[in-house]
């Protein structure tokens, strides 16, 4: 039987059969990862897309001049997945643990098996490709605004962020620096 977390993601994502459910189910694998955990590294090609259980997780870069750069959170219920593991391509990103956590786990090539057998799959692609696109979309448009903005926008839609990740990862994900995020942190 598929845990709810799973449940929750395909009633977002569309209306899918319960034959569809029955092959998904055995495909899904529950993992463990450690804080501070890489399962990804830039230049490599990812596996599995994974539904966060419990826990924390980040994606970051290195730029040219060994500069670390934050560019996603997640939390428990969201979806990892990546443009670069549906496609078969190396990923530009490290994808870390930031704690202990539960993730549920489904083999890109699983799913691609599953879209053979059951086009209703393609719903399920779509929505994850679509929701990558918008978070995508929403961190190019934090960017733009100034600091204080971009702070207060964080807050607003994920303050856990705030509980769960140093500071230093938080500013990055910001594009600002360290004191700059301390000034407007005092200010709360």
């Amino acid at each position: 039987m598929l845990n709810d977390n799973v449940n929750h993601v395909l009633d977002k994502a569309g209306h899918f059969s319960d034959d569809f459910k029955s092959a998904l189910e055995p495909q899904l694998h529950v993992e463990i990862y450690k804080n501070k955990q890489i399962i990804h590294a830039a230049g490599q090609v990812e596996a599995n897309l994974y539904l966060v259980e419990s826990g924390f997780v980040r994606s970051y870069y290195y730029d040219r001049k060994g500069m670390e750069h934050t560019v996603r959170f997640w939390t428990s219920g969201e979806l990892i997945f990546s443009y670069e593991g549906y496609y078969k391509v190396p990923s530009f990103y490290y994808t870390e643990f930031m704690e202990t956590s539960n993730v549920t786990a489904l083999n890109y090539a699983d799913l691609i098996d599953l879209q053979k057998k059951f086009p209703e799959t393609s719903t399920l692609i779509k929505y994850a490709l679509l929701k990558n696109r918008k978070e995508e979309y929403e961190r190019q448009n934090i960017l733009t605004l100034p600091a204080n903005e971009r702070y207060a926008r964080l807050i607003e839609h994920n303050h856990a962020v705030f509980q769960k990740s140093p500071a230093k990862f938080i500013a990055s994900y910001l594009n600002m620096s360290r004191e700059t995020l301390a000034r407007l942190m005092g200010k709360q």
